[in-house]
This record gives C-alpha cells, sequence and structure tokens, in this order.
C-alpha cells in the first residue's frame, strides 16, 4: 500500500507539472502521411491561415489612423506579431495592374495624354478642348485619389460605413500550431490592448484563426478541469447513496485519488500532451475505473450477508469477482488498444490512454478494497438487502417492461442507423457561443456582412488552367469569386510574348510631363519604374512568377513534393459551416479533381481520416471482443449474442440523441468503439451471476446500477462543459449508458435468468434419479 502511495505521488506531481492540452486540428492527422504532411506544411506557411483579426470598436468621431498606427506599432514591436497585413497593396496592384494593360490601350492613352502637348495656338480659345482636357485629367487624379487614399496607414484597417469599427489583421511569427506560442502571443497582446482601450475609450475584441486556436485550447483545458471534478463529485455522491457507509466512501475516494494519480502520470510520460480527442479521458477514466470497485465491494457485501463478516468472506468475494472482472477489464482494455493500429494520432492517443487507464484502476482497486476492508474489519457487520434493489429486481421481471426496451432499441437503433448514415461534417464548435471570437465575428458581420474570402485555396500547376478552374467553379455554384495572380495579370502567358511592346509603351507613359507630375504627387512613379523593371527581367512565364511571388508569396506555393503551385483564394456564396455546405463543398472538389488547401480542407481530410479510423477500429474490437468472450463462455451464440445487444444499444444512443437534434459528427461517431469496449461489461457480469443464485444475481444488479450511473455522472459531466462538441459527446455517451442499464436488466437478464430458472427445476429431479 505504501509503495503505491509513492508511485501515486510521483506520477501524479508529474502528469499535474507537464500534461498539457492540445487542441489544434493539426495534431489530430495522420503525421507520416504525405497527403496532411503537405495540408500542415501550408497551414504552417501561409498568413491566411495564421492571423490575428482585431475587431475595434466605439471608434466613432475618435482619429482612426491614429489608433491604427499606434496599435500597429504596439503589435509590431512584440516578439509575437510579424506585422499587420494590408488588406489592399496599392502599389502592387499598380506594378503588376499595368502588365494587364493591352498594348492598344496603351497606345490610346500614349497618344491622348502626348496630344493634350502638342496645342495648337488656335485651339487655346478652344473652351470645349480645355473641357475634355481638365475632366481627363480630374478622373485620372480622382481614380489615383481613391487608389492612393489606401495607401499608408489606411490600407491597414477597413472601417465600417458609419465609422464607428476598425478591423485590423495581424500575422503571427509562428504557425497557430504551435500552441505554446499561440497561449503566450495572445495572452501578452491581451495585456497590451488594456491601457490601450483605457486610453481611447474603446473596446477590442480578437477573432480569427489564432484566437480560435486558444480559445479552444483555453477551453479544452478548462473543460478538462471542470469535467474532472464533477465527475469525481458525482461518482462520490452516487457511491454514498448506493453503499451508505461513510468508510466505504473513504475507500473509493482514496483508491481514486491513486488510480487517476498514475494512470494521468503515466499518460503525461507516453503521451506528453492531449488532444481535442482524448481531452475526456480522466473523466472516462473515473466513471470505467471506479466500476471494479463497485464489483468487488457488492461481492464483499453479499460475502457478508451469506458467510458473516470475516477474513474468508473477503477472500470468497475476491475469488467470485476476479473472473468476471478481469474478462470486463480485458475485454475493455483490448478494445481500446486495437486503436493503436489507426493511422489517426486522435484515435491512438486515446485507445492507449484508456487501455492503461482501465488496467490500473482494475489493479488498484482490487488491492485496495479487499486489504482495506480486512485493515477494518470491525467496523463492518451485516446488512439487510436494500428495498431499492428488491424493488428493481422484482420490476425487472415484467414482460411489459421488457418487450418495450426490446421494441424502443430496435426503433431507436433505426434512427441512429440514419443518423450515422447522414454524417454531419459541420460539426459544433470547441469553444462556447459567447467566446469572444465568436463575439467579435457577430460584430463585424453586423457592420460589414462577410469580410474578405474564405480561407480555402485552390491550387494549379498554371495560370491557364487555374483560369479555367475558376470559371469552372464560378458556372457550377461552387465559388463567388478568387483571389490569385490573375487578378494582377490577366494573361500571364501574353505578357512574356508582347513584352517588348509593352515595354516602350510603359517607358512612353513615364515620361509623359503631366502624366509623371501626377503619379510623383502621389507617390506612384516608382510603381512604374518597378514595372518596368520587371519587363526587363522577364523572358518566360517562369521568370514573371519568381518575381511577383517575392512581392505577393501568398499566391505561390512548393508542394511537399516539391511541385510549384499557383494559388488561388475563393469566396463562396454560401456560409461553408452551415447545413451541409461543408461536406457538398469539398466532395465536389473531390470529385472535380481539384487540389485545396487551408484549415478547412485539412479538417475535412482530418473527419474523413477519423471516419475510416473509426470503422476499422470497429471491427478489430468486434474481433477481439467476440474472441475473448469465446474464451471466456465457449459459446459463439451466447458471445455473438452478447456483442449484437451491445451494438444495437450503441446505434440506439444515436437515435435517441438524434430525436433531440444532435447529428452524429467525428467525435460522437468515436462513441462506438467505445460502447463495444464498455457496453459488454455488465453483460458478462450478469452472465456470471446467474451461475451463482439469486442473491448473486440481486447483488450484481446493484452494483451494474451503481456503476452505470456513476459512468453516467462521468459522462454527464460533459454537458456542464462550455465547448458545445464536448456536450453533445457526453449526451451522446450518457443516452448510451442508459440504455446499457436496460438492456442489461430488462432484456438480457430476463432471457438469461429464466434459463438458469428452468436448470435448476430439472438438476433436483436428475440428482434423485440418481
Amino acid at each position: 500500500m505504501l509503495i503505491l502511495l509513492v508511485v501515486a505521488a510521483v506520477l501524479g506531481t508529474y502528469a499535474l507539472l507537464f500534461l498539457r492540452v492540445n487542441a489544434d486540428i493539426t495534431g489530430l492527422a495522420p503525421q507520416e502521411d504525405p497527403k496532411f504532411k503537405d495540408l500542415i506544411k501550408y497551414t504552417s506557411e501561409k498568413l491566411t491561415s495564421n492571423t490575428l483579426v482585431v475587431v475595434l470598436t466605439k471608434v466613432k468621431g475618435k482619429d482612426h489612423d491614429k489608433l491604427a498606427s499606434e496599435l500597429k506599432e504596439l503589435f509590431e514591436k512584440t516578439p509575437y506579431v510579424n506585422q499587420a497585413e494590408p488588406f489592399d497593396n496599392p502599389e502592387t496592384l499598380v506594378k503588376y495592374g499595368m502588365l494587364s494593360v493591352g498594348g492598344g490601350t496603351v497606345s490610346e492613352t500614349v497618344r491622348y495624354y502626348q496630344s493634350l502637348l502638342n496645342v495648337e495656338p488656335k485651339t487655346l480659345i478652344d473652351f470645349r478642348f480645355w473641357r475634355n482636357t481638365g475632366a481627363a485629367l480630374h478622373d485620372m487624379n480622382k481614380f489615383l485619389e481613391e487608389v492612393v487614399t489606401k495607401s499608408g496607414i489606411k490600407k491597414y484597417y477597413l472601417l465600417s460605413p458609419d465609422g464607428d469599427l476598425m478591423v485590423m489583421n495581424f500575422s503571427m511569427n509562428k504557425p497557430m500550431s504551435d500552441v505554446k506560442f499561440v497561449s503566450e502571443a495572445v495572452t501578452t497582446l491581451k495585456s497590451i490592448i488594456k491601457s490601450f482601450e483605457q486610453k481611447y475609450g474603446i473596446v477590442i475584441y480578437f477573432t480569427g484563426g489564432v484566437m480560435g486556436t486558444y480559445e479552444s485550447n483555453q477551453q479544452a483545458t478548462k473543460d478538462f478541469t471542470l469535467t474532472s471534478i464533477i465527475s469525481l463529485l458525482g461518482v462520490l455522491f452516487i457511491l454514498l447513496v448506493g453503499f451508505g457507509n461513510v468508510l466505504e466512501l473513504a475507500f473509493f475516494f482514496f483508491g481514486l485519488l491513486i488510480s487517476m494519480a498514475i494512470s494521468m502520470g503515466i499518460i503525461a510520460i507516453v503521451l506528453r500532451e492531449l488532444n481535442i480527442v482524448t481531452t475526456f479521458v480522466n473523466a472516462m477514466l473515473l466513471g470505467l475505473g471506479i466500476d471494479y470497485a463497485v464489483y468487488i465491494v457488492t461481492r464483499i457485501q453479499e460475502r457478508f450477508n451469506l458467510e458473516g463478516v470475516s477474513k474468508e468472506s473477503i477472500v470468497h468475494a475476491f475469488a467470485e469477482n476476479f473472473r468476471p472482472s478481469f474478462v470486463s477489464m480485458v475485454t475493455t482494455a483490448l478494445a481500446f488498444l486495437t486503436m493503436v493500429f489507426s493511422p489517426s494520432n486522435a484515435i491512438k492517443q486515446m485507445g492507449l490512454s484508456v487501455a492503461i487507464g482501465v488496467f490500473i484502476y482494475f489493479t488498484v482497486f482490487n488491492i485496495v478494497m479487499p486489504i482495506a476492508h480486512m485493515k477494518f474489519l470491525d467496523k463492518f457487520k451485516v446488512r439487510q438487502r436494500e428495498t431499492y434493489v428488491r424493488f428493481v429486481d422484482f420490476v425487472r421481471r415484467s414482460k411489459l417492461l421488457m418487450n418495450i426496451t426490446i421494441l424502443g432499441t430496435l426503433v431507436l437503433a433505426a434512427v441512429g442507423t440514419y443518423s450515422i448514415l447522414n454524417f454531419s461534417y459541420t460539426a459544433s464548435s470547441l469553444v462556447s457561443k459567447n467566446a469572444e471570437s465568436v463575439i467579435a465575428q457577430d460584430i463585424v458581420a453586423q457592420k460589414f456582412g462577410q469580410i474578405g474570402s474564405s480561407d480555402v485555396a485552390i491550387a494549379e500547376v498554371g495560370s491557364e488552367e487555374l483560369q479555367k478552374t475558376i470559371e469552372k467553379l464560378i458556372e457550377k455554384g461552387l465559388i463567388s469569386s478568387a483571389f490569385s495572380i490573375l487578378t494582377f495579370v490577366e494573361s500571364p502567358e501574353k505578357v512574356t510574348q508582347q513584352r517588348s511592346d509593352i515595354y516602350v509603351r510603359l517607358l512612353e507613359i513615364t515620361h509623359i510631363p503631366i502624366l509623371e507630375l501626377i503619379f510623383r504627387k502621389y507617390g506612384l512613379y516608382e510603381s512604374f519604374v518597378s514595372t518596368l523593371d520587371v519587363l526587363k527581367n522577364v523572358t518566360t512565364t517562369e521568370d514573371l512568377f519568381k518575381i511577383m511571388e517575392k512581392d505577393i508569396p501568398s499566391l505561390f506555393y512548393k508542394s511537399i513534393d516539391g511541385k510549384n503551385y499557383l494559388l488561388a483564394y475563393v469566396s463562396l456564396p454560401f456560409d461553408l459551416w452551415q447545413a451541409d455546405n461543408f461536406k457538398r463543398f469539398f466532395d465536389s472538389m473531390k470529385a472535380l479533381n481539384i487540389r485545396t488547401y487551408g484549415y478547412s480542407a485539412l479538417f475535412y481530410e482530418v473527419i474523413n481520416e477519423l471516419v475510416r479510423s473509426t470503422v476499422l477500429v470497429l471491427g478489430f474490437v468486434f474481433i477481439v471482443e467476440l474472441l475473448v468472450l469465446l474464451l471466456d463462455f465457449k459459446k459463439f451464440g451466447k458471445a455473438f449474442t452478447i456483442l449484437v445487444l451491445t451494438v444495437l444499444n450503441g446505434l440506439a444512443a444515436f437515435g435517441f440523441t438524434y430525436l433531440l437534434g444532435i447529428r452524429a459528427n467525428f467525435i460522437t461517431f468515436i462513441v462506438l468503439p467505445i460502447f463495444l469496449g464498455i457496453g459488454v461489461d455488465s453483460l458478462v457480469e450478469l452472465e456470471h451471476s446467474v451461475k451463482y443464485g439469486r442473491e448473486s444475481i440481486i447483488k450484481t444488479e446493484k452494483a451494474i446500477i451503481i456503476c452505470i450511473t456513476t459512468t453516467v455522472a462521468s459522462f454527464g459531466s460533459f454537458v456542464l462543459a462550455r465547448g458545445q462538441l464536448l456536450r453533445e459527446f457526453g449526451l451522446v455517451t450518457a443516452a448510451g449508458l442508459i440504455g446499457t442499464l436496460f438492456i442489461s436488466i430488462f432484456w438480457y437478464l430476463n432471457t438469461a435468468d429464466k434459463k438458469w430458472r428452468i436448470r435448476a427445476k430439472v438438476n433436483p429431479e436428475q440428482a434423485s434419479g440418481k
């Protein structure tokens, strides 16, 4: 016992100090798969997937330029921010926009403005000519003025039409998959803006990908702590009600703390961190692990009632309990352990951590509980059977309840099958609806509608292919617009073919005094000179792309296999995260064989991988459990029946929650192999209890009721989590566990107990015949 305490103290301390939660979606991807490596490489390189969006409210009547300049300076001084990102770069637009001007248009422009310099004396009194000339210069002046108003600090922020809201973008120095960096960055930047808000009397919100990552991790960490505490308190309360003995409650609490400390310590050593799928593993282990304590304690109580309070009774209880409890532990541990064969890191981690935890809880409770009862033997006495247990045993034999359970399970299983077949790719958020990023998005949407494009980028090897793809997607209604090199240069291939002609004519433009004065006035003259430099150095389309990539790197990408791609950031004519738009869009991209990048594309592939992995694991678990049950019962029919009932229960849980409005998604889908792993326990315990007679059955019924209610308390604690996704997982799991209670007691036990009663009547006659 002392050794257990020392080990628990050391490992528990290690877990507290070093175990962290990482809710980044890239952590769910198979790290060795080239496809995922490429998607992760993109998200770590491109600024569009690494942006902190800052929303400044209550700025009406304030000096907007000053606000933007000061905030830009404050943020760029920190080691976290790379730079403020302009919403539009007029210099780049002028520089490359001139390349898309056809030769004829340039010639006409040159001739028109040259004619202004070749004015004959008689035209000096032709007011119509001067009026037209003035109008032309005014139009040119106005156009350049509009371009230049977005230069300087103004290009770094968007201002709402009513002047009360500003939006700025900041790119970070490290990818947002670096959770530690993101947490430090957001925390520091939030502290910086406090004094800034007070100084100017404004309110600032953060949103965007970086803030989403920060909030997801913060919420996951809080939910992990919250669910662990609530699970522990809920389990202890149910145990106190179920057993009514404060001393035994102390044993349970002691065993739980030791088991939790050892299991989380080992998990911290093996995994180092928990992902969004494994954040609930501690609460899950509390619910699963306490079962082994409940089973041994109910067996001890049963033996105390039958044989008296003695050490021999404890030994007999241990011997009676060990086999079914060990089989339950092995089936559960193996079920989860088979998950390590999944290519998905998320499922691997969950399988390994739960398998480790289940073994630890089983071992600790089978050591602690018998020893504790022996040490405090004089504190226990024979108990009368609880009234509620007798009532349950009476009620469960009702044929009406049995038929309702069977019919209800089958109907809900059919609904659950429909829910799974119509799997939703649009999962709920990891964060609360009241999260800062969500509030900020709503504020921006009210003022601007939809800002900018989505994070989805399509990739093609050449500009002609990119143009055709964009046109095809617009025609099919899948995108509404695209931002790419074609935004700057309409036909890159033609630039190299006509570069001599364009060069000469642009050179002429830069030497027209009137235009030169106007361009110099607005600081755009250098852009034209840069255009000439571009043309000098361009001999092939590749040359043009290399030069453009220096100015606009976000529009070019080199894949993991070394191929160069042109990118187009697309805007969608629908909300990607509403209804089934997410699945419809990316399924269409896959059908059209179009390469896509961005966090959305990565999320789509991760979900597909999780689904494939879960189905694979489900098959593994079914086979492993069938083999274990065959070894235990030696009958294929019995083993297969238990597994079929467990599968039906899992499907029924999806059906019940579907009626509550929760569709199957990538997190709740993982419940299927979990149910297959934990759902057989009660059926195995009941099957073994039938062999030992009525008292054993009643005590097992009590144990199952307490075990399932404690596990429901553990998983039910997720309902109190702020993260919507975790809440949904808790509801589905709790529904499945309650279903397990009904199927075990009102369906399976009635059939198993009926067979036992028939055998009991036959055996005495056979004995007298001998």
